[in-house]
């Protein structure tokens, strides 16, 4: 039974590094929240995709913010900015999205004392895995300040996987008291589905590729994989559904990306709206990506029934079971992916069955009801 506190109307603040990461990944949580009858204020870097989520919110404020910045001025101006909206608007909680607006949010939240705060890590970026020498000094000096937003009795911090939880415990920026693990942010398996499970492949073989294009999703090692299969004489259309991220250091130059494309096997569909039409076309779905929080894209995919060849890494290790809902390989490892790929390629029919055991268990373990009552919880609301 809730407490009458529990029942009260909250004034949440949602900090996110973009809004294309919420209407992506949070619509439904929202909704949610909305329903609960609370007061909604967002502070984020607007995009194109503000225009679908500002109805969630009674408020809507930008957030001065560069994602992979390290310059001192701009940081301080992006901490004075949320400042300013935790004074203005003095939320009962705070929930932030991303490795930055949680750094800077628990920051403010935990000076201001605010009552409950939200971290929610949703992936380890580069800079903490870097072997620069200038990176390591950077974590050392800013260490203190990363205990003080992340270790404290009024935070919790959301991890999508164990492995970033232990990494954030072992170096002493949090402990398990004030720490969590909820896998994602879920799919929506009643949305994404098909309504006839396909005995074989398209005639024309589609292999979906849907990411970021960026070197950590394993783009280059992909293209490399697919040129050697076409010299040998496969025959399939890789389908590359994503964009270039120039915010991060491992985007792929776009003078050398538009000579990739222009292989007459490679379709560049771009970043889509309609992910469900595209997953529908596909007859697998290709990833060897470096490391994820929790892949959103193999959620999708596996909930669409689509055979998964995906790294064996955090993020993407916690959706695939290897040889029963997809095929794990080693990270960076060319031969081990081109493996992968022709053996879907040559077994169309376990491919088939691999991409039907995956949606069982998205069905049983990552869909959005499931992930966002988990969250509801910790707002105890």
């Amino acid at each position: 039974m809730k407490t009458n506190n529990q029942n009260q109307k909250k004034t949440i603040l949602i900090i996110a590094n973009c809004t294309w990461y919420l209407h992506n990944f949070r619509s439904e949580l929202l909704e949610e929240l909305n329903k609960k009858g609370h007061d909604l204020i967002l502070l984020s870097t607007t995009d194109k995709y503000a225009k679908y989520i500002k109805k969630y919110f009674i408020k809507v404020n930008k957030l001065f913010l560069v994602r992979g910045s390290e310059n001192l001025i701009l940081e301080f101006f992006t901490i004075v900015n949320i400042l300013y909206c935790f004074l203005k608007y003095k939320p009962n909680l705070v929930h932030n999205f991303t490795i930055k607006p949680s750094i800077y949010g628990g920051i403010v939240g935990r000076f201001l004392g605010t009552k409950k705060i939200l971290n929610h890590i949703t992936g380890l970026g580069p800079s903490f895995f870097s072997q620069s020498k200038k990176r390591n000094l950077f974590n050392k000096i800013f260490t203190p300040i990363y205990k003080f937003a992340f270790k404290h009795s009024n935070t919790i911090n959301i991890f999508h996987n164990k492995s970033d939880m232990n990494i954030f415990i072992n170096i002493g920026l949090t402990n398990i008291q004030n720490s969590k693990i909820i896998q994602g942010s879920g799919v929506d398996t009643d949305y994404f589905k098909i309504n006839h499970t396909k005995n074989k492949f398209n005639e024309n073989i589609q292999i979906l590729f849907p990411a970021r294009i960026i070197k950590e999703k394993g783009i280059v090692e992909l293209i490399n994989v697919c040129k050697q299969l076409w010299d040998s004489n496969y025959k399939f259309i890789l389908n590359i559904a994503g964009e270039i991220d120039f915010q991060n250091k491992s985007y792929l130059n776009k003078k050398n990306f538009d000579e990739i494309i222009k292989n007459k096997n490679i379709n560049f569909i771009g970043k889509s709206n309609n992910m469900l039409e595209v997953y529908k076309k596909m007859d697998m779905v290709v990833l060897p990506s470096w490391r994820e929080g929790l892949s959103k894209s193999l959620l999708e995919a596996s909930s669409m029934n689509l055979p998964i060849i995906t790294t064996n890494v955090p993020g993407c290790n916690d959706i695939i079971i290897n040889n029963y809902s997809g095929l794990l390989i080693s990270v960076k490892d060319e031969n081990n992916l081109k493996n992968a790929i022709k053996k879907f390629l040559e077994n169309q029919e376990l491919a088939i069955s691999y991409g039907i055991n995956a949606r069982k268990i998205v069905k049983k373990k990552f869909n959005t009801s499931i992930i966002n009552d988990q969250i509801l919880n910790l707002y105890n609301i």
